[in-house]
């Protein structure tokens, strides 16, 4: 099983970056642009007007905002500028929006007027509104949002400058380094990456005391790929504030390798052990070099610090996933999902955590334990995380033999989704001949087939049901209805030419039915594995092992493992065949081609 981690990027640090305004090439071009954000404005009623905007800065000027004496005629410029909206004349009601704003210097006319001029792409007309905006209210931080937006995309960087360091010299200094940040990932966005690091170099020039103004520049430099620059600066940033966590997480991303990142954090942390964000970087860093023995001391540090970190618990547990330790992975799961409730988290935190253990406890055949877990999922009848959960259920019935419940699992699950009815149908299937109900299988998709004779899916699935069965005849003939439906289906061909191989027949014919399914899917594993094996039956040992080692590289599981392993024994190497058995039996110990072979060779593994 994968480990779900990712490596650490600018979100170890998310919550000191007051906002981001994401840019985007065009306005028309993508939905995280300037005019979607703007659409996506939350309404404000008139009485929370005052509410809207957080001013921690303590710069906050005018803008109205309570009740504004209305006379009929503004009144009536306000009805036709709505009017004129809904009636899709964007210019009129931009400009009867922006005359009420100016009669009454009332912002949240001012604001109302952007989002018109933003919903129709009009920026010249935004950025009008937005600067009456930012005028009547300039401590409001959305009308300034917005404005330094407009500024950058218009490339306005003068007018950018010197409102940004206006800002800067009013800013308390306690908020100064925030606020750099805040200006850096602004301007990171910009076309003209030149003119942004200019502005962003002038506007920091006056507060070398402060590490936020170096750590700008370094994340300028890592976006420019001049990460000779992006180190030095970063390294300023440590000198100005040895102890900033995000000066040294910023270096860390500027020095642009692995190991070299590992060690600075770890410098940094022989110095300030209790840094639970570096710490958790560096685990994630040794995570994606897989040395996951490594990551998961530091986790168990950040565990010793703080025993309830919810990052660190679910992360050891996908460390023991990784690992099949198993009840470690359970352990920590539950510590987990305990922490959770504890904290009040809403319920669907907890499902994909749940879904880990529910998987792990199939892996330990624990299916009632597994079934418990499952029933304590309470998300609502109908929602996705509900049918998964439904699925995994009648999974878990299954493997404790009741399988009438598991049938009628299916059947409601039909009722509730039939638009979804070949997935079901292909899923119950799947799941009846993982417990070896091999005819129950079988029967359940003769009968879709009879209803639905065209579906590919739903024959395919047919055909490997009716070999398990060996029902050979009628496995081929389905297989050969699907290739007249397509010609191009590489599935059909290796499934016939493999099913020929392995029964030792028509092994010419095996072989080129194969070699159009490799034509088709040069890399498919399963493909190349079939190859192999045709190679074999043929007495091509040497090709056949080449072909199966690569096979293996790509798939390392039971049936690749047995075919690979029993041409090491056959070619008198027995043990290399050994060895390979035994990895076989450790990672897929209940592969029913994989136990066969090593009964019908009389192999015996220690």
């Amino acid at each position: 099983m994968a480990l779900l981690l990712i490596c650490p990027g600018r979100e170890a640090r998310a919550d000191a970056v007051p906002f981001s305004f994401p840019l985007s090439d065009s306005y028309a071009e993508h939905s995280t642009d300037i005019a979607s954000d703007a659409l996506s404005l939350p309404d404000v009623k008139e009485e929370d007007a005052s509410e809207a905007d957080s001013d921690p800065d303590g710069l906050s000027g005018g803008g109205a905002s309570g009740p504004v004496d209305l006379d009929s005629r503004l009144l009536y410029e306000i009805l036709v500028a709505e009017f004129a909206e809904r009636q899709g004349d964007s210019r009129r009601a931009f400009s009867n929006m922006m005359n009420v704003a100016r009669k009454t210097r009332d912002a949240r006319f001012a604001r109302k007027a952007v989002e018109i001029a933003v919903r129709e792409r009009r920026t010249r007309d935004a950025l009008e509104a937005t600067r009456f905006w930012h005028e009547l209210d300039p401590g409001s931080r959305e009308a300034e949002r917005f404005l330094f937006g407009f500024l950058l995309f218009e490339n306005r960087f003068d007018e950018l400058q010197t409102r940004m360091a206006g800002v800067l010299e009013k800013t308390p200094a306690e908020r100064r380094g925030a606020r750099i940040y805040q200006f850096q990932q602004l301007l990171d966005g910009s076309k003209d990456r030149e003119r942004a690091f200019q502005v962003m170099q002038r506007i920091v020039e006056p507060y070398g005391d402060v590490a936020e103004s170096y750590i700008a520049l370094s994340l300028f430099g890592i976006s420019n790929r001049d990460n000779e620059y992006a180190v030095i600066q970063a390294r300023k940033a440590l000198e100005v504030k040895p102890d900033s966590e995000l000066a040294i997480l910023t270096l860390a991303q500027a020095v642009a390798d692995p190991a070299g990142s590992i060690e600075v954090l770890m410098e940094f942390l022989e110095k300030y052990p209790d840094s639970l964000e570096v710490r958790i970087a560096t685990a994630r860093i040794l995570i994606a070099q897989k040395e996951y023995g490594r990551a998961r001391a530091e986790f168990e540090k950040v565990l010793a610090k703080e025993s309830d970190h919810p990052l660190a618990l679910y992360s050891l547990a996908l460390l023991a996933i990784e690992q099949n330790s198993f009840a470690a992975a359970e352990k920590y799961l539950l510590r987990y999902l305990a922490v959770l409730k504890k904290d009040g988290r809403p319920d669907a935190e907890s499902y994909e955590a749940t879904f880990l253990l529910v998987q792990i406890a199939e892996e330990q055949k624990k299916y009632r334990f597994a079934l418990e877990k499952l029933d304590a999922i309470s998300a609502e009848r109908g929602s996705e995380v509900w049918l998964l959960a439904q699925v995994k259920r009648a999974q878990m019935l299954a493997h404790l033999g009741r399988f009438k419940e598991t049938r009628s699992v299916f059947a409601e699950l039909g009722r509730i989704y039939p638009s979804e009815e070949e997935n079901l149908i292909m899923t119950e299937a799947q799941i009846l001949r993982s417990v070896k109900r091999h005819r129950e299988a079988y029967a359940l998709l003769k009968e879709a087939i009879r209803k639905l004779p065209s579906n590919i899916s739903l024959l395919y699935d047919f055909s490997l049901a009716a070999e398990k069965i060996a029902h050979y005849d009628e496995m081929e003939e389905v297989l050969r209805r699907i290739l007249a439906l397509d010609a191009n289906n590489q599935l059909a061909y290796n499934a016939l030419g493999y099913s020929l191989a392995d029964r030792n027949i028509r092994l010419d014919e095996a072989y080129a039915l194969i070699s159009i399914a490799l034509s088709l899917a040069p890399d498919d594993p399963y493909i190349t594995d079939s190859m192999g094996w045709v190679l074999y039956r043929q007495g091509k040992l040497e090709e056949a092992e080449v072909l199966l080692r690569r096979a293996y590289e790509r798939l390392p599981e039971g049936e690749v493992i047995a075919h690979l392993a029993e041409v090491l024994w056959y070619l008198g190497r027995q043990d290399e065949a050994l060895a390979i058995f035994a990895i076989g039996k450790s990672r897929d110990p209940d592969n029913e081609v994989l136990i066969e072979t090593i009964r019908r060779l009389g192999v015996r593994l220690r």
